[in-house]
């Protein structure tokens, strides 16, 4: 081990042996207790936050300090069967050094991350004090005027609360980070089916083709997804991952096809093509469940009756009619009403892909045209269109294939009809809610997602969401914030926001142009609550401590799988360095302070809908007060001492539950909603902004933009974002990427377990560049290089790998950070996000990582 190193970590270990003294808060939860060697062992169950995974945890005590972190075995069948390093190691989250432990207040007015703040520390006293002032006359002049920002806080204490303290001061301007993350996917199933949220059922599935996703890292469900997938294969399954640069999904598949960025939609396009051409697709689905069979006009638009049902034309009456009982629609054909020619939308889509041959997307998504025409035979026969299949007892459709994506397909400026393409063919093989296939969420949970959105103007909230800049924003636009900031005339807001209160988030730093997203933050009075020191922080004006997920009480987040649900708890385990408060006893001080707990009390009980207890006005709440009547509601009644004991609640489903709770229940025959295969509502949209641009004279919205972007049904033109198009002197692809032991940071950069203890290569990313461009450029492995882009360049050290296409360029985010306290190796790699250019998707507001083009330049 190398001396330095070894002396970190038993440095490391003196503090946790040293923290012991100073003493625990005495409302920790109930723990089993026993005596081992000596020592008093001490077991909690609770729930990790390090990602949005939240996995069962138990943690270990020994003789007062945290000394082991382990998976829950109890709920092994609910979700997770283990947990990763940074659940491993989250104890240094709680003993970290660097943490804020006292509130900090800016004695420099000059904001910039090469500027000292001059921090100086004060009490909570003097803290509020500052605080509550500005917030005051805000709330007088125009409570709009308040921004609250959370990222990771969502999950830190719910984001329901953090909305009704908003809804209780009168501020529209709650803004979380989903277009960060995924919500092009969300807004593609949103338009789809009326709301988001979906899982391969992993359990019956026999192919599993996987457009970019990392579940054997670090997303969204990736700690069931991991073992899921594993036992799947060992049954048979087939996984083919499609994607620019072999993750450890694709170094564990059977196949990886490493096809060109961002070309996902061209690819699938052509497969879907080769299926209708040869006549394998499920009509019966079609006809039953979708608006395929719905007649569309010369105009575009689904042709409609005087009260505004949807056409189809009746196999029966051989005329066109509303699908009511009776009816038998028909799914292909050109038929004449009124005498205006109407064709079904399914023949419209049909023919839209008249030049999208495999040979065509060949050209754009560098994967062979026979490639594509076998994989696409792999899916048709795989589908087994017209079969069913027995599960517990019950009958259902058998689809056994499914198609994943997380930023893979969404992290585009086209995201949304991206992943649409993937959706189509789903619909196009009867995939969705079929036992094997894809198993949707809460179908229908917001049927007005399904409808032409708003288009606000002037918008109501910062971040233009649900305005004519993001008709469908509904999951936020939080980089958008910081446009609006630096020139809100130019978006039609009508008040200047003063203040900003960041909880849990490094916003500026986790999106691209990060330089405007600095420089945005000069205009505002600006509070961080975090628990070590950030970009954010640095550029704020007062920062408060939080606790760790280890030191405090939460009704917790879950993650379930298709077969479970469950309802859970965090609770405190440690008090390290005498914390007085956490985000939620914070918001709560600032709501009494201001005079409007009972409002809040009241907001409250609605975001949660708390009944049966409810919050009562008149009195505060301890946060594990809060939690015990949230976990009341959640569980109809069942005693708290329960969660304490155990961490959760938790139950599996049987098939007939899994199945029929999603389109069989919402969209099937006759007099139902349908899933939009086409999507008229898209067009609706567009007829909006085009109407709202020109009343208003708005100009800074390109229409040819928003028309591309909000087409029916996916198109070749969704394969060509602005740089790709423009940015022709720049030969390379860039990508990002994350790392399962540096996303969502909190922490993760300065562990010294998470950058020494599991590998020589976790404290810097590297440039991966493949080595035949490589070769071209003279640069070999470990040399210092410059990546460039039309927006600016950073630096970095070449890391070679066969595991990227030549044309590519991969660089791992979360690394490169600027805070001068931090030890040497928190701050090292490259910061890509900085040259990343902004091309957000004017559909849902995503921000548009995987579309930068670049060039590479040997130091």
């Amino acid at each position: 081990m190398h001396a330095s190193r070894r002396q970190f970590l038993s440095g490391m270990s003196a503090l946790a042996s040293s923290v012991a003294a100073f003493g625990f808060s005495p409302a920790f939860g109930q723990v089993t207790s026993s005596t081992i060697g000596g020592a008093n062992l001490e077991v909690t169950k609770s729930l990790c936050v390090h990602c949005v995974n939240f996995c069962g945890i138990e943690v270990h005590k020994h003789d007062g300090v945290i000394r082991e972190i382990r998976p829950d075995p109890g709920r092994r069948e609910i979700y997770n069967h283990g947990i990763c390093p940074k659940g491993v190691s989250g104890a240094f989250t709680a003993y970290n050094p660097y943490r804020i432990k006292t509130p900090l207040k800016r004695t420099n007015p000059k904001k910039g991350l090469d500027q000292d703040p001059g921090w100086v520390e004060i009490s909570w006293e003097e803290a509020f004090d500052e605080i509550i002032p500005r917030l005051e006359k805000i709330k007088a002049e125009n409570p709009s005027k308040l921004i609250w920002q959370h990222g990771h806080g969502k999950y830190l204490i719910g984001d329901k609360f953090p909305k009704a303290f908003a809804k209780a001061f009168g501020t529209p301007n709650v803004v979380h980070r989903t277009t960060t993350c995924e919500s092009s996917r969300h807004v593609g199933d949103d338009i789809t089916w009326g709301y988001h949220g979906f899982l391969p059922d992993l359990a019956h599935t026999n192919l599993f083709l996987v457009f970019g996703s990392s579940y054997f890292e670090a997303e969204q469900y990736a700690r069931w997804m991991d073992h899921a997938v594993t036992d799947a294969r060992e049954r048979g399954m087939k996984v083919i991952v499609i994607e620019p640069r072999l993750s450890h999904s694709g170094a564990k598949a059977d196949r990886w096809i490493p096809i060109r960025p961002g070309k996902d939609v061209a690819m699938m396009l052509a497969m879907t093509k080769i299926l209708i051409d040869d006549g394998v697709y499920d009509e019966e689905f079609l006809v039953t469940y979708t608006n395929a069979p719905q007649l569309v006009g010369e105009d575009g638009r689904i042709l409609r009756d005087g009260e505004g049902q949807p056409l189809v034309w009746d196999a029966v009456s051989q005329s066109a009619k509303t699908f009511v009982e009776g009816v038998e629609p028909t799914l292909r054909g050109s038929f004449e009403v009124d005498g205006t020619p109407v064709r079904t939308a399914f023949d419209v889509f049909a023919e839209s892909l008249s030049e999208s041959t495999p040979e065509a997307a060949s050209e754009i998504c560098d994967v062979p045209a026979e490639t594509i025409r076998e994989i696409a035979g792999m899916i048709a026969k795989e589908a087994r269109i017209g079969t069913t299949t027995i599960v517990d007892g019950f009958e259902h459709r058998y689809r056994p294939v499914s198609i994943h994506s997380w930023r893979g397909m969404s992290a585009k400026e086209h995201g949304v009809q991206n992943w649409r393409s993937a959706l189509v063919l789903q619909m196009l093989l009867g995939i969705p809610d079929a036992i094997g296939g894809h198993k949707l969420g809460k179908v229908l949970d917001h049927p007005e997602y399904m409808e032409p959105a708003k288009c606000e103007y002037p918008p109501k909230r910062v971040d233009l969401a649900k305005s004519v800049y993001f008709p469908n924003g509904h999951h936020d636009v939080c980089q958008q914030v910081a446009l609006t900031l630096l020139e809100p005339k130019a978006y039609g807001l009508e008040y200047v926001p003063e203040l900003q209160i960041f909880y849990a988030t490094n916003r500026p730093a986790s999106t691209s142009e990060t330089d405007k997203q600095y420089a945005s933050m000069e205009k505002t009075f600006n509070v961080t609550i975090e628990v070590h020191m950030s970009e954010t922080a640095w550029m704020s004006d007062i920062v408060l401590p939080d606790k760790s997920y280890l030191e405090s009480w939460h009704f917790a987040p879950t993650r379930k799988h298709n077969y479970s649900s469950h309802t859970a708890i965090r609770q405190p385990v440690a008090n390290v360095y005498s914390l007085e408060h956490d985000g939620f006893t914070i918001l709560w001080e600032i709501a009494k302070r201001l005079g409007i707990r009972d409002e809040y009390i009241e907001q409250i009980n609605a975001q949660w809908k708390a009944k049966e207890p409810a919050f009562e006005p008149g009195r505060d709440y301890s946060d594990k007060e809060a939690v015990e009547i949230l976990w009341l509601n959640a569980t109809k009644g069942k005693p708290f001492q329960e969660a304490i004991e155990k961490g959760f609640d938790g139950s599996l489903k049987t098939a007939d539950k899994v199945y029929i709770k999603g389109l069989e229940d919402h969209m099937k025959g006759p007099g139902t909603p349908k899933m939009q295969f086409y999507a008229d509502s898209m067009l609706g949209t567009f007829e909006k902004v085009e109407k709202v641009v020109k009343e208003n004279g708005i100009s800074n919205i390109d229409l040819d933009k928003y028309r591309i972007a909000y087409s029916a049904f996916p198109t070749f033109e969704h394969a060509m974002p602005t740089p790709h198009r423009e940015a022709t002197d720049f030969p390379f692809y860039l990508l990002t990427f994350k790392r399962m032991y540096r996303n969502q940071t909190a922490c993760s950069n300065t562990n010294p377990i998470l950058n020494f203890g599991i590998g020589k290569d976790t404290q810097d990313n590297g440039i991966h560049i493949n080595p035949a461009a490589a070769k071209e450029l003279g640069i070999s492995d470990g040399d210092s290089i410059t990546l460039e882009t039309r927006i600016g360049q950073t630096h970095g050290t070449a890391k070679l790998t066969e595991s990227i296409r030549p044309d590519t360029i991969g660089v791992a985010y979360s690394y490169g950070h600027m805070i001068a306290g931090w030890p040497q190796y928190a701050k090292l790699g490259t910061d890509v996000n900085k040259v990343l250019e902004l091309h957000p998707d004017v559909v849902s507001g995503m921000n548009s990582f995987n579309d930068t083009k670049c060039r590479v330049i040997k130091a």
